[in-house]
């Protein structure tokens, strides 16, 4: 039998998650997107590419496209994408749309990289990864919780299982016949299934995180604490729902009880409702890689139909510094 100072113990310790947990919620709750119509960028930037096609995606044209952006972007819209992350704006992802139209790939690219470069994101590579261009590939189409496969992702955030952090991400659509949006979901509604007890518990505990299909010929792993700090960012949750086809599940708590309230979001994740990206040609997403899990729906075999064309994105990831 328990001992009353024992109880007394307990009992404390269950509080300070709890307490934990409010404060966490109330932080979480602060984050917000924002969706801008940028036809009027689109519009010019067309007229642009229409008069200086024959130049190509070439350093001449990036530099030209970078200074057109910057003079014709309305000065909110820019700062918006200029603080996606930031602790004084709480902005975790925007989604700006309509900023191309035409069907060039070169063009779509070169609006990727500028508006990207805009954001200030230094896009990190690694040699085992192709991860700039997305498309259904024609082996393993049916796998799920690939970038490349036809299978459905499940929420994540990206790279967790490398030792250097991918803070910000960008994607930009050029094509895309299945319509298929990329979704997105606030750790704030994720764990809204759980008590302020079991978010703060959560919170303190540390996962091994596995690479996937996306990394050839290895698979990576390491331990990190759920909760992530940051000065310039707040407050974030490394999360990952992912389960490959050949490590199993990519976040795997280590402890038991841990693992069970992560299993209680999963066993959830069904009645949420994602926020939706505009799947169009010219779509530009940049979201807070800790702040919102991104993912989609499994994708229609028809995608394979037109092998690599039926469906392109382009994308950046890796850490943020000021915007060029």
């Amino acid at each position: 039998m328990s001992t009353q100072a024992e109880l007394w113990s307990e009992n404390r310790v269950e509080n300070h998650y709890e307490v934990l947990g409010g404060m966490l919620r109330d932080e979480l709750i602060q984050e917000k997107t924002c969706r801008i119509d940028a036809s009027y960028l689109g519009h010019v930037i067309n007229q642009w590419w229409q008069n200086r096609s024959k130049w190509g995606a070439n350093d001449i044209a990036k530099s030209q496209l970078r200074l057109l952006i910057l003079k014709t972007l309305q000065p909110d819209h820019l700062s918006a994408l200029r603080s996606v992350g930031s602790i004084q704006t709480r902005l975790a992802a925007v989604f700006l749309e309509r900023t191309f139209s035409l069907p060039s790939k070169e063009l779509a690219l070169l609006v990727h990289e500028v508006l990207s470069d805009i954001v200030g994101i230094i896009d990190l590579k690694y040699p085992y990864e192709d991860h700039k261009e997305l498309f259904p590939q024609n082996s393993d189409t049916l796998a799920s919780d690939w970038g490349r496969g036809l299978g459905v992702i499940r929420p994540h955030s990206d790279d967790l299982y490398e030792s250097r952090a991918i803070t910000i991400m960008s994607l930009t659509v050029y094509k895309d016949t299945s319509s298929t949006p990329t979704w997105f979901w606030f750790p704030y509604d994720l764990t809204s299934c759980l008590t302020d007890e079991e978010l703060g518990y959560l919170a303190l505990s540390h996962a091994t995180f596995l690479s996937g299909a996306n990394v050839k010929g290895k698979t990576i792993s390491v331990v990190k604490p759920v909760l992530r700090r940051d000065s310039k960012e707040g407050i974030g949750l490394r999360l990952d729902f992912r389960i490959d086809d050949e490590v199993g599940e990519r976040m795997r708590l280590t402890d038991p009880r841990a693992q069970q309230i992560f299993d209680k979001i999963r066993a959830n994740l069904k009645s949420l409702r994602p926020i939706c990206s505009n799947p169009s040609s010219g779509s530009f997403s940049v979201l807070a890689n800790h702040k919102v899990l991104h993912g989609r729906s499994a994708l229609d075999s028809a995608c394979l139909t037109e092998g690599e064309s039926s469906r392109i994105l382009f994308r950046s990831k890796g850490i943020q510094e000021k915007g060029l």
